[in-house]
């Protein structure tokens, strides 16, 4: 009887990290829409020469980027890739990605700092396509490498992890980039 009960919770825990992983890649796509969706706003902002509107779009990015992204990314850092780097092929995947938060840090720092139109939309498209690549990365190699490995429980690493994988409901979160219903400091992307 007790085999059972350990094959039964083998299944289930087979069940909740596929769960998870599948919450990841569904969080990952609203990150993704978001930044296109700031990125989009600021070049038709920069085409149609409507500084206001411009200068408004950045202030909500770089208040979604430090709010929302970054923090994505820095719970990556802290609760998956140093389990995915000890796996036996994860350690120059995870090289691989930890350099790519750097360039995606790296394109935040410009997009902030841009002082023209040009440049403020060709930062935030730069951004929105290394961050696309990388997700793509993530969701098709480090997450499947976290659900494969026989001693890692991919839902007990996200277990509390909102920034990760967004809210499951709109109980407190302030983000407005995960889909859980929370308005978040700058409204809508798409405003």
């Amino acid at each position: 009887m007790a085999h059972i009960q350990i094959t039964d919770r083998g299944t289930a825990e087979r069940a909740a990290d596929h769960a998870a992983a599948e919450a990841v890649v569904a969080h990952h796509a609203q990150l993704a829409a978001t930044l296109d969706g700031y990125a989009r706003a600021l070049r038709e902002a920069a085409q149609g020469e409507d500084a206001p509107r411009l200068w408004q779009h950045r202030e909500a990015l770089v208040t979604w980027l430090h709010g929302e992204l970054l923090p994505h990314a820095y719970a990556e850092e802290a609760a998956l890739y140093p389990v995915a780097a000890a796996q036996p092929t994860g350690r120059r995947l995870i090289d691989g990605m930890l350099a790519e938060h750097v360039a995606i840090g790296d394109l935040v720092n410009e997009l902030e700092n841009a002082a023209s139109a040009v440049a403020l939309a060709s930062a935030a498209r730069a951004l929105s396509a290394v961050f696309a690549v990388h997700l793509a990365k993530e969701n098709d190699l480090v997450v499947p490498l976290l659900v494969e490995a026989p001693d890692v429980s991919l839902a007990g690493l996200l277990d509390g992890l909102h920034d990760l994988i967004g809210a499951a409901d709109d109980k407190g979160c302030d983000c407005g980039g995960c889909g859980c219903g929370a308005a978040g400091p700058g409204g809508s992307a798409n405003e």
